[in-house]
């Protein structure tokens, strides 16, 4: 019997969705959205256990336990604080209001709880790429930014902070696993200027290939950064935390 693992989307360039591969290697497992199921009387019988990760798939692995007696268990991303630095949108706080109130009823009433924060997760890769693609000698000497780049992420920010250091900035355009080892292999360092993170895995996946990484000690980045830095982050007092940032960029690209 399998495991049925049920996310939002599957959007490469988000860590929920790396998440979920790891956890369907893990467990044995079929990844679905809402809208890979069809009848839920068609899949029951081929699961021993559920995981969901996030709304609204959370209402899923309750129905599945309620109706069924399959094991829920129910995975933790977390949701940022609902505010404007956050989210500097007015409608956008709105929708994240709501969804983070749905997150939280829909996710009582599981058999398990892991907290993303504090389940650990394994790097993909612990080697660099040997062969180089075929961009080729062009590709050398670059920072790259892997994720999405929405709200939090800070991606303008950051865009523009490598603009004025003068620092060739490549960014992920929803990549596959095999362009992102590609990338992650040939590049210089690993940036991101994220102001949250539930986990932080492209940081988790540098560092494992010996790639410095820069990030704000947010999500799990203190406990995988060694050969980059890790910059405190003061929401109260973002002028003071952007300027170390900066720093911390200069510091390992200059090395």
């Amino acid at each position: 019997m399998k495991t049925l693992i049920l996310i939002p989307n599957k959007n490469e360039m988000c860590g929920m969705y790396q998440l979920a591969k790891d956890l369907a290697k893990e467990f044995d497992g079929d990844i679905m959205t809402k809208g890979d199921m069809i009848l839920y009387e068609d899949l029951y019988e081929n699961y021993k256990q559920v995981i969901t990760l996030m709304y609204p798939m959370h209402k899923h692995g309750k129905y599945f336990k309620k109706n069924f007696g399959i094991k829920w268990l129910c995975y933790n991303q977390g949701i940022p604080p609902v505010t404007k630095t956050y989210f500097p949108n007015f409608w956008r706080r709105q929708a994240m209001r709501y969804i983070n109130w749905r997150n939280n009823a829909t996710m009582q009433g599981a058999d398990e709880y892991w907290d993303v924060t504090e389940r650990e997760q394994k790097p993909k890769w612990t080697e660099k790429l040997k062969s180089i693609s075929n961009a080729g000698l062009n590709r050398q000497n670059y920072a790259l930014y892997l994720g999405r780049r929405i709200d939090y992420k800070n991606f303008e920010w950051l865009k523009k902070t490598m603009k004025e250091l003068q620092i060739q900035f490549e960014y992920s355009e929803n990549w596959d696993d095999r362009n992102v080892y590609d990338w992650l292999s040939n590049a210089k360092m690993l940036v991101t200027a994220s102001l949250w993170e539930g986990y932080g895995r492209p940081v988790m996946e540098a560092e494992a290939l010996g790639i410095p990484a820069v990030a704000y000690d947010v999500g799990s980045h203190k406990r995988h950064i060694k050969k980059g830095i890790c910059v405190p982050l003061s929401i109260d007092n973002i002028d003071v935390s952007e300027a170390l940032f900066k720093e911390a960029i200069l510091k390992v690209w200059n090395r």
